[in-house]
């Protein structure tokens, strides 16, 4: 099965990704120093209540506490931001052939409390609180002014960009659509014009029958390694029922999401020697109302390779692990 070599296509997007297990036999002639990571004593993040961060939005405390000494996660303003905080609507500009619009957006950090802990080594009730984070704060920035799209991100490690090593998320909200979420709206979009179903749903069928490529499941979610995943190891969870939006998830639904990611960072943290990796939720953009057909996801990428001239240059994707070999290591 690790000897597949095949061009696969993504049914959403319509984008080619090569699986192609032999890549990794290749020798390697350059040496890949591990990245030290910054001293717990000058972590930004380690005092953050006393440091000059910026603006606390909210703050929630571990299970069973109340105190704000009991903090658990707090969420502030960026305070390196890459867009300008400005709830002036500004409609695109035209300069000849080329368009723009002002930078506008708000960009927000989810801080977890320890510094030596990734979700790899959480619990399911730190987990859940840090959704509740997420949720609460999508939910404040969808009233935002001519926000088009709200993101919510991690990085971690400095392979998945991450410039400080304390466990953070960060959510954005944007005054565009992104392209690659553009991509997947079209692609759903297109599939259900053409056979009144969700294309997310079909696929989360055909997986839940064949089950080489499923990780994991429990009654609200599935968990699999994309067909035509992006890079090895890419992990996708699924609400099992139809829902196009995330930030609606009740209680129960919280604690299987809770679930799912507890066992799956696990997983990565334990079989992959805890790589870097990105993981980011994909979800219906918060004031278009004809977008039913899409279902969203988690999407998690480890960080294993780099591209090289053929990703660049091509946009084509290598795996050198084929999904349904990262799924078996990933069941363990």
């Amino acid at each position: 099965m690790n000897k597949i070599i095949e061009f696969r296509k993504d049914l959403v997007s319509g984008d080619w990704v090569l699986i192609s297990a032999q890549k990794s036999k290749k020798p390697m002639f350059f040496t890949r120093e591990p990245t030290k990571a910054l001293p717990k004593s000058k972590c930004p993040f380690e005092n953050i209540v006393q440091s000059e961060q910026g603006k606390n939005l909210l703050w929630l405390p571990k299970k069973g506490k109340a105190d704000a000494k009991d903090w658990l996660v707090r969420v502030y303003e960026n305070k390196y931001p890459v867009v300008i905080t400005n709830k002036t609507c500004v409609p695109v500009i035209k300069r000849g052939l080329y368009e723009s619009t002002p930078g506008n957006g708000f960009q927000e950090l989810v801080i977890m409390r320890d510094h030596m802990k990734p979700f790899g080594l959480m619990d399911k009730d730190e987990i859940e609180i840090i959704l509740e984070s997420y949720i609460l704060r999508y939910q404040a920035l969808r009233a935002a002014p001519c926000m088009e799209f709200i993101l919510i991100l991690h990085n971690s490690g400095p392979r998945a960009g991450a410039s400080v090593p304390h466990p953070h998320s960060q959510i954005f909200a944007l005054p565009i659509i992104p392209p690659d979420v553009a991509n997947s709206l079209e692609g759903s979009r297109r599939y259900f014009a053409n056979t009144k179903r969700c294309v997310h749903c079909d696929m989360l069928k055909s997986e839940m029958k064949e089950k080489i490529r499923i990780i994991y499941q429990n009654k609200s979610f599935a968990v699999i390694a994309p067909y035509a995943s992006k890079v090895s190891y890419e992990i996708r969870i699924f609400p099992k029922n139809h829902e196009s939006r995330f930030e609606i998830i009740d209680e129960s639904r919280k604690k299987d999401l809770a679930d799912a990611m507890h066992v799956v960072f696990r997983r990565i943290y334990k079989n992959l020697k805890n790589p870097d990796y990105n993981f980011f939720i994909h979800t219906a953009p918060p004031k278009k109302e004809n977008e039913k057909h899409y279902h969203w996801h988690m999407e998690i990428l480890p960080r294993l390779a780099i591209w090289g001239g053929l990703e660049l240059g091509a946009g084509i994707d290598i795996v050198k692990v084929s999904p349904e070999e990262a799924a078996k290591i990933l069941r363990k």
